[in-house]
């Protein structure tokens, strides 16, 4: 059986580092970058199993990179979990924003910091139901 893969997309050093030391634990091939043009590049070449996403990078932010990824044949069915820590800067919900993007809406939403077991809980459930 391959290792799933999952590809992390965050501005955040840091953040990219600790997200994938919790899935390499957890047995799964991680690739990351740190900025939104290049975290499609990467998945165009890479189609991983899994993508995580910010909302928030300097460059563009993460809504756009989901609507790319989902207008992209080869890369729509492919299970996008936003990661951000967006919510707690906002004064409204979200995740009622993204309700309003009907068929480029993320698969699951976590909000940072980040529970280990939550995060591979919501993969695990994403990536089977692909299978």
């Amino acid at each position: 059986m391959s290792k799933r893969s999952a590809l992390i997309i965050d501005d955040e050093p840091d953040v990219t580092k600790y997200l994938g030391t919790v899935l390499t634990d957890s047995g799964w091939e991680v690739r990351t970058a740190n900025s939104a043009d290049a975290g499609v590049a990467l998945a165009r070449e890479q189609r991983p199993d899994a993508v995580l996403l910010d909302m928030m990078m300097p460059d563009r932010g993460g809504l756009s990179v989901i609507v790319e990824l989902r207008k992209d044949p080869d890369l729509s069915s492919v299970p996008i979990v936003v990661v951000s820590g967006i919510q707690a800067t906002l004064n409204a919900d979200f995740r009622k924003f993204l309700d309003r993007f009907k068929h480029r809406q993320p698969d699951a939403f976590l909000d940072k910091p980040i529970k280990p077991e939550e995060l591979i809980a919501t993969l695990d459930r994403l990536t089977s139901e692909s299978d």
